[in-house]
């Protein structure tokens, strides 16, 4: 296969793997997605479980920044040969995310079909890129390549940076402590999943104030599992929300509730 062949491969690649990000974004912060066929076969399972943040960073947002990036290597190098090299080093990256991943899939015991198919198309330009090394007429050193890349390593940290400050330092929200208190006092109690997207959103709504929450956790595999009380309890989907008194359940509603929502429902007005 000629290069000009082979870029126009890794150009497709980026775009596909540009969208399917693109997507994994916005489904991290939905119920469900049209890949979720099993307990164990889900892109939400994975896609909106603790793991799937870093620093509140959505980890599918990562992946659209790989990608753009890598469509603009794949244009510099039909022009510059050691911009090979450079994809060489951009795939190696993107494989260390990748290996991330599946030890993330391997800790849920869950698969994500479209994640899959970004790890297939990072390790794919990876392979490809080593191999087209091989069969560039010169070679190039680390500094060469560094100083060929330089403006797209230096862009990549410029814009993770700017993720981690935009997610991170948000605006003050309202302190939820008296609502929490006030919902664990009337009995209030959630039950939840650490692969659970609507579970996340309802914890990062009430932010730090979760503390005082009386949360269970009915994952098996999740943290501090109380997996028997949740069936004990029947709970069929999460969040969960019931209001116990001296063990007899008074009412509960299955799904997302909002701040105002909470209120009425454990009489915190």
């Amino acid at each position: 296969m000629h290069k000009e062949g082979w870029l126009k491969i890794v150009k497709y690649s980026a775009v596909l793997g540009l969208l399917l990000s693109i997507y994994l974004t916005w489904n991290h912060y939905q119920t469900g997605s049209f890949c979720d066929f099993s307990a164990t076969i889900s892109c939400a399972a994975v896609n909106s479980s603790v793991y799937s943040e870093i620093w509140h960073v959505p980890v599918a947002l990562f992946g659209v920044i790989w990608f753009l990036f890598l469509y603009g290597m794949a244009l510099k190098a039909e022009k510059k040969e050691i911009f090979v090299s450079v994809i060489r080093w951009w795939s190696f990256l993107g494989a260390l995310s990748v290996v991330y991943l599946v030890i993330i899939e391997i800790m849920l015991k869950a698969l994500c079909p479209l994640c899959t198919l970004v790890h297939v198309l990072i390790i794919g330009v990876l392979v490809s890129s080593v191999w087209w090394k091989k069969e560039m007429s010169v070679q190039h050193s680390w500094r060469e390549v560094w100083r060929a890349g330089k403006n797209f390593w230096l862009g990549g940290l410029v814009f993770i940076g700017v993720l981690f400050l935009s997610f991170n330092f948000s605006p003050e929200k309202v302190n939820q402590d008296a609502l929490a208190q006030c919902l664990t006092e009337k009995g209030a109690v959630m039950y939840g999943s650490f692969t659970c997207g609507h579970c996340l959103a309802q914890k990062k709504m009430f932010g730090d104030s979760f503390r005082y929450v009386n949360y269970v956790e009915c994952h098996p595999r999740g943290p501090n599992s109380q997996y028997q009380l949740c069936s004990q309890k029947a709970i069929q989907g999460t969040p969960t929300w019931t209001l116990e008194r001296e063990g007899v359940e008074l009412k509960r509603y299955v799904g997302f509730l909002s701040l105002e929502e909470l209120k009425q429902f454990g009489g915190c007005l």
